[in-house]
């Protein structure tokens, strides 16, 4: 292998603070340094080598989980190494970004990323240890809209009674929040917003999640819940909650007799949770291309599609700089939707 002038600099640089030493010193640079740098080609042609972790905020079960074993389940058999989900769930996401913006920079441990843990998660929790777009964006691999629910007891019938019930009484209208970091707190302040209720004179309800949250809506414990379409599915075809609306531009296939928000005349409640991938800061370009071109292959594949209509996703994809673009212009909306510009 030759050595580059910048290189070769290095090396005579290295020898020069081991004068002295003797030859088998200098040798020993010399031999440091060409690994590395052999090392640092290999990584970038055979990457990956070995076991990826992806760390997802949430418990199991849930979309982000959900997705990212689909994700990681197809590309596991394409490279040939482990895929391994990691839950870490709580601290409104923190603890498991956290892991991943102190992990080496290297691919090997990667964020399921979604809302909560970025658009949402610097106007929700102040004083943040990291800043969000210090991280690397890889993608954005999957979409589920958002279902707005009542009780299957519930005297409410539709979003405009909803509407009017919320008008009525803000003081007694309660919904189910995640804390704040949440696409169902993200859901309910647009729905909120546009029809002209103050957020701040309701009630929110907090659950540790959208299971727990869809259970508190079936329960009647609140008046208005949201859930993904993963989550709240099953507790419609249950019978325990009644669906007023999805947030999706068209109705669900799965939910053919559910009108979206747009049909209704609420096209500001758009809310769509997403799901990609990211990772530590300055990861470098060639995991990002590889990343790349396997999300596009993989969300063109007829079974991934299948599989991902199963967990209530379809597609979405967007490249790293798409992904970027699109956490920073969602942030906006939501300084907007908390009262912060």
């Amino acid at each position: 292998m030759m050595l580059t002038l910048h290189q070769k600099k290095e090396v005579r640089t290295m020898c020069h603070k081991k004068k002295g030493r003797g030859l088998g010193a200098i040798f020993l640079v010399i031999v440091l340094l060409f690994t590395g740098w052999v090392g640092q080609a290999e990584s970038q042609g055979n990457y990956p080598t070995r076991a990826i972790d992806i760390f997802i905020p949430f418990a199991p079960g849930g979309a982000t989980d959900l997705v990212c074993r689909v994700v990681g389940s197809y590309l596991s058999k394409k490279w040939g190494v482990p895929i391994n989900m990691v839950n870490k769930s709580g601290g409104n996401t923190v603890p498991a970004c956290l892991e991943v913006y102190q992990a080496r920079a290297d691919g090997y441990t990667l964020l399921g990323d979604s809302n909560p843990s970025s658009s949402m998660l610097p106007i929700v929790v102040k004083n943040l240890p990291f800043k969000i777009m210090d991280r690397t964006f890889i993608g954005i691999a999957g979409i589920t809209p958002m279902i707005i629910i009542v009780s299957s007891n519930s005297p409410i019938k539709s979003l405009k009674e909803l509407q009017t019930e919320a008008q009525r009484s803000p003081e007694d209208f309660t919904w189910t929040s995640l804390g704040g970091a949440g696409a169902q707190d993200f859901t309910t302040r647009q729905f909120l917003k546009t029809i002209g209720v103050d957020v701040f004179k309701t009630k929110p309800i907090m659950a540790p999640g959208g299971a727990p949250a869809v259970a508190l809506t079936a329960g009647g414990n609140v008046k208005m819940g949201v859930g993904t379409t993963s989550g709240a599915i099953p507790a419609i075809n249950g019978g325990t909650v009644r669906p007023l609306a999805i947030t999706s531009k068209e109705r669900y296939p799965d939910l053919p007799n559910v009108p979206t928000t747009i049909e209704l005349g609420y096209p500001t409640v758009k809310c769509l949770f997403w799901i990609g991938l990211a990772g530590p800061p300055n990861l470098p370009p060639f995991v990002l291309e590889k990343w790349d071109k396997a999300l596009e292959e993989m969300l063109k594949d007829p079974e991934v599609i299948s599989k991902l209509k199963n967990v209530g996703a379809v597609p979405f994809y967007h490249n790293a700089q798409g992904m970027k673009d699109f956490v920073m212009q969602e942030t906006e909306e939501v300084r907007e939707l908390w009262g912060l510009k």
